[in-house]
């Protein structure tokens, strides 16, 4: 499958680095307003730098497209690509707001293309060993989800650039780094049926939430928390809780985990590792050659977009927001 990425920066950079792990994918070529940064990007990928974004989507032997831009620029890009008939896959979150998430699934299945969207981490190995754990009835009844996104970058971000706009990243450091555990929880659990949350800003320079803790209820009954912390070091943990076992996920240390009843302490856990941004992008490739459903279409992508946006609305409005309060009739 023949890509272009639309917008180069650096999260560009580590996706063309996976493409080129693949025989799936080939990057054709790439577009960004700046063309000092598309000649290098070129460059160093070997791929064609374009002068537009319209005679990106005019190259007959281009299959799809990779939007890494703004988040308000989802909509645009994904309606142009699918009128052009590529295929697209756009980063998350899939829009800044539900209206725009359904225009772009309705632009791409009126052209008869695929939408994929870039929640990745549930791919990990670790998180599809503990899916199992948990659809096997290993874990027992699941009662209690938490998962926690932290790294400083929020204290190095200066006002004027997209990433500090509240009206692109509405949300703030939930939409930005969030929104990664609130996909791995509903992945795990199931549907979210209310949301309470709170927000702050501590240290940010821009005027952008950079500390969040929510709470999910899940409609199988299980409470699950997610926080996000802009002004941290790094830390990326998992905790599922059931009647028969505790699983404990670190990212950055000591892996996979499990608890079982009596146990005094938790044990590692062998999984079988994956490389969560290629099967990602793989899986995009396949379900475009093959005509089929991705993964996480724009339907899925609604989803953990409605619990931050529904998270936002509860900080603001001190009350719990059910989920259909911001998915209307879905």
């Amino acid at each position: 499958m023949r890509v272009g990425i639309v917008g180069i920066g650096w999260w560009s950079d580590v996706l063309a680095g996976v493409i080129a792990k693949t025989e799936k994918l080939e990057l054709r070529a790439c577009y960004t307003r700046s063309e000092d940064k598309a000649a290098k990007f070129a460059a160093e990928f070997g791929c064609e730098a374009m002068p537009s974004y319209e005679a990106m989507l005019a190259l007959d032997d281009l299959d799809g497209v990779i939007l890494t831009t703004p988040n308000s620029a989802h909509l645009p890009g994904t309606k142009a690509a699918a009128a052009a008939g590529k295929h697209v896959f756009v980063e998350k979150p899939v829009s800044n707001s539900i209206a725009d998430g359904r225009a772009m699934i309705a632009a791409c299945e009126a052209a008869g293309v695929v939408l994929a969207v870039g929640h990745s981490y549930r791919r990990n190995g670790a998180l599809r060993h503990l899916k199992h754990l948990i659809d096997s009835g290993d874990l027992g009844r699941i009662s209690l989800a938490e998962g926690v996104f932290s790294n400083d970058n929020g204290l190095k971000l200066k006002p004027g650039v997209w990433r500090t706009d509240p009206a692109e990243i509405p949300g703030g450091c939930l939409m930005q780094i969030g929104i990664h555990q609130i996909d791995n929880l509903l992945y795990l659990l199931g549907d979210a049926g209310e949301v309470t949350a709170y927000f702050n800003r501590l240290e940010t320079e821009p005027e952008i939430e950079d500390v969040t803790a929510l709470l999910m209820q899940f409609k199988s009954g299980a409470v699950g928390y997610v926080a996000a912390d802009y002004i941290s070091p790094r830390r990326f943990t998992l905790a599922i809780h059931g009647t028969k076992a505790n699983a404990f996920f670190d990212m950055d240390n000591d892996g996979l985990r499990i608890q079982r009843t009596g146990d005094a302490a938790p044990s590692p856990v062998e999984y079988a590792p994956a490389d969560h941004l290629l099967v990602e992008l793989e899986d995009f490739a396949d379900a475009a050659t093959e005509g089929r459903k991705p993964e996480i279409d724009g339907r899925d992508g609604l989803l953990p977009l409605a619990v931050v946006l529904a998270a936002a609305k509860s900080s603001n409005e001190r009350r719990s927001i059910p989920l259909a309060e911001i998915l209307g009739d879905d």
